[in-house]
């Protein structure tokens, strides 16, 4: 799998994604498949910061992805310029900023859920490697 950085990206939305469900539906929200709409408009401009910071902060280097220790260190130096990229973008859109506490547990699930599934991608990718 040597041109999988796509994966990588989508693998990232898509955590973004199920971390915006997750949220969702632990505020009673709607957050099914019947509610992708709503959950894509909740998760967007955390994906919008992400895929804009991530990148240039070396996210997606192979380098990033190399073992669990740089996965997870590419996540930790990523996530708090990003998510200061999405919430502005969220804050452009609601017209306001959420309460500080909102961004702080943004800050612990999603970093949570980015490194989960940066941890699968690495062993996933040795694991294709070694054999």
């Amino acid at each position: 799998m040597r041109n999988s950085g796509w994966l990588l990206y989508l693998g990232d939305v898509l955590a973004i994604l199920i971390f915006a469900a997750v949220g969702r539906n632990s505020h009673s929200l709607a957050a099914g498949p019947a509610a992708f709409l709503d959950t894509f408009n909740t998760a967007a401009p955390f994906i919008i910061g992400w895929l804009l910071v991530a990148p240039w902060m070396g996210a997606f280097r192979p380098q990033a992805v190399a073992n669990s220790r740089a996965a997870v260190r590419a996540v930790l130096i990523s996530i708090v310029p990003a998510l200061v990229a999405g919430a502005l973008v969220r804050a452009l859109l609601e017209g306001y900023f959420s309460a500080w506490t909102f961004y702080l547990v943004t800050l612990l699930f999603l970093s949570l859920f980015l490194i989960i599934w940066r941890l699968l991608y690495t062993w996933f990718q040795a694991a294709m490697h070694r054999s």
